[in-house]
Parts: structure tokens; C-alpha cells; sequence
């Protein structure tokens, strides 16, 4: 299944693609350091910025050539960094413990990582990026079902030795994916409408 996947008729499909347009940008970018779930749902999408010393390509190569990190998702400062890099069936290795911090628990196996190109000195994001990022939260939490508490920030979940992404606008990107979600949910009806009752999803599809 594919991140645009078909929302039935052509004119359904055309009002989900317009929403979420920035994402018809994206490209693969390969790699091969990915491990399998074990069966464990997905449950969780953590945030993270580069804080990188490299430009945008040079950074997302690293994540792609790396034999120890990788992300699902790249989004750089404009459209032509927006990258696929390892599939959401498998579990990428973004936001594990491999330096056996106590007390940090390995996150792997239950989420999506999202990357978003910032560097050391300047650590901040494009509209392009709250837009982006935002779009594609909310396609992932539609076809997943994750709950809004469940998009968290790297630094949440191993605030030992991490801290990105600094000085990222919480409120900016959860108001803008509930903006795309009221405009879908209106315009093709409750169930695209994030966080939504169980009983309301059963009546909708007629459970």
C-alpha cells in the first residue's frame, strides 16, 4: 500500500491527494539497515531533527547509507528532499537504546520516524516542513489509527541523550493536521476525521 493510497472513486481520490498534496513529492531512497516489527503493533510516530553538520543531501545519504540508523521518513527544507527510506512494515532504527541508557525503552519496534532537516547552528523549520510533516501525520494516523498523544518527539522518549526537535512549534503542527483533518472530514465524511469515537467509526462503517 502506497502513502497516497486510492480513496475509492477518482473524485474521492483527487480531494485526498489535494489535501495532502506536498507528499506527491516524494521519492525512495533506499535502505537496506531495517529490522522485522516482531509482530508488534504500530502504535506511535516520534518526531526527530537532524541537528545536522551536512547539507540536506549529504544528511539524507547518511541515513540511507547507514549500518546502525535509519528513518522511515526525510523531510527537507523544500520538495526536493522529501524522501521513503525504509518501509513502514519494518522497524527502523531511530529511536532505540544502543548505548543501554537505563530507563529508556526501545521504541523501534511499535513506531514510524519521521526525520526533519535542521542543523547544530540553526535549529529551526520551514513552512514547507510544518506543512509536510503535518500532511503526512495525518495520512499515517488515518491508515493506522494512532491517537494524537501518540505523535511524540524523540526527546520525550530518551530525554538522556536527546533533545530534537528543538524549537519545533508543537501547536503550529497539531492545529494544522486537525485543520486537514476537518476539511477531509467533511468533505468525505466522518472517517477521515482523526480521533473519532470507536462507536462513531463503527457506525460509520457499519459495524
Amino acid at each position: 500500500m502506497g502513502i497516497l493510497d486510492t480513496i475509492g472513486d477518482a473524485a474521492r481520490s483527487t480531494t485526498y491527494i489535494a489535501a495532502v498534496r506536498n507528499l506527491i513529492f516524494m521519492t525512495s531512497k533506499p535502505t537496506t539497515s531495517y529490522s522485522d516489527r516482531g509482530g508488534t503493533a504500530i502504535d506511535e510516530i516520534v518526531l526527530h531533527g537532524t541537528e545536522s553538520t551536512h547539507d540536506q543531501a549529504a544528511s539524507s545519504n547518511a541515513l540511507a547509507n547507514s549500518n546502525d540508523r535509519s528513518i522511515h521518513y526525510f523531510i527537507g527544507r523544500g520538495p526536493d528532499y522529501l524522501y521513503s527510506i525504509v518501509p513502514e512494515d519494518k522497524a527502523a532504527w531511530h529511536a532505540g537504546n544502543p548505548h543501554h541508557v537505563k530507563g529508556v525503552l526501545d521504541h523501534n519496534p511499535r513506531s514510524i520516524g519521521i526525520e526533519m532537516y535542521d542543523t547544530l547552528t540553526n535549529f529551526d523549520f520551514t513552512d514547507w516542513q510544518y506543512d509536510t510533516v503535518a500532511m503526512l501525520v495525518y495520512d499515517i494516523r488515518r491508515r493506522r489509527g494512532i491517537a494524537r498523544n501518540k505523535v511524540v518527539s524523540h526527546a520525550s522518549i530518551n530525554s538522556v541523550e536527546r533533545a530534537d526537535p528543538r524549537n519545533f512549534d508543537w501547536d503550529r503542527f497539531n492545529r494544522r493536521v486537525d485543520d486537514i483533518s476537518n476539511l477531509l472530514g467533511g468533505l468525505l465524511g466522518p472517517a477521515y476525521r482523526l480521533d473519532i469515537s470507536p462507536l462513531t467509526l463503527m457506525q460509520v462503517k457499519g459495524w
